[in-house]
């Protein structure tokens, strides 16, 4: 069974894979001075990264990540420290070693993996990425590599949940089904959307796994934009 456990160091690990790694560092985990966000920052949190997981700087890849439904493959061990790969949401590699990372304070990190084929992909999905699906393009992207619904599993981890993301007209009027009315104001349940969005794809529900966590309900363990927080949770998986 799939659940996230807290180790000593604060930094939560995805207990329950085989053959990959996945984790959260999150805010008491994270000792990254955010007041110069910047190049620096990201070679912090490579840094903090690599205590965490053993792999070197430069084999952690990052995005500047920028609301869309790009997907960047990494076909081999990258040979310099950059401070990101590309801009683009997603990232999918087959390579062992190297470790994909989302960065999120709200919107939700997605982790797919299919241990047996050796695949991992890493997305973010916050309400654009959701409305242009990211999630059904990292699926299909691994189904194109030979990944059968049956072996690919879904991670929905720690992002702002449905009674807390209150949304306007504008994003309510692309959702039909997942907005639910409250108190004469509008909230958005990403976390259902993306699952969804995997049952579509042929994904079996008991590989679906949802955190259930809300970074704006628990902002004491996870950074949240919407509670005014410069940090950035750090979402990593690699093959094993």
């Amino acid at each position: 069974m799939i659940h996230l456990v807290k180790d000593t160091q604060h930094i939560y690990r995805i207990h329950g894979l085989c053959g990959v790694q996945a984790g959260i560092i999150a805010k008491k985990a994270n000792t990254v001075d955010y007041s110069g966000e910047g190049i620096e920052v990201r070679f912090k949190e490579k840094l903090l990264l690599y205590k965490a997981t053993g792999i070197l700087p430069e084999h952690i890849v990052m995005l500047e990540q920028v609301h869309g439904k790009d997907i960047i493959e990494i076909a081999s061990r990258p040979l310099k420290n950059e401070p990101f790969m590309a801009q683009a949401d997603g990232l999918i590699t087959m390579v062992h070693g190297v470790c994909l990372v989302i960065r999120t304070a709200d919107c939700v990190p997605v982790i797919l993996f299919d241990a047996h084929n050796g695949i991992v992909a890493a997305l973010h999905s916050g309400w654009r990425g959701c409305a242009q699906n990211i999630t059904a393009e990292g699926i299909t992207r691994m189904m194109d590599k030979g990944t059968q619904p049956q072996s690919l599993h879904v991670l929905i981890l720690p992002s702002i949940g449905p009674d807390s993301y209150q949304i306007g007209q504008d994003v309510a009027s692309q959702f039909n089904g997942y907005v639910i009315q409250k108190q004469g104001r509008q909230y958005l349940n990403m976390w259902q959307h993306i699952h969804d969005t995997a049952l579509q794809c042929g994904i079996p529900e008991h590989n679906i796994f949802t955190a259930n966590i809300c970074t704006f309900q628990n902002n004491a363990e996870f950074f949240s934009y919407r509670k005014g927080d410069n940090g950035r949770n750090l979402n990593f998986v690699y093959l094993s």
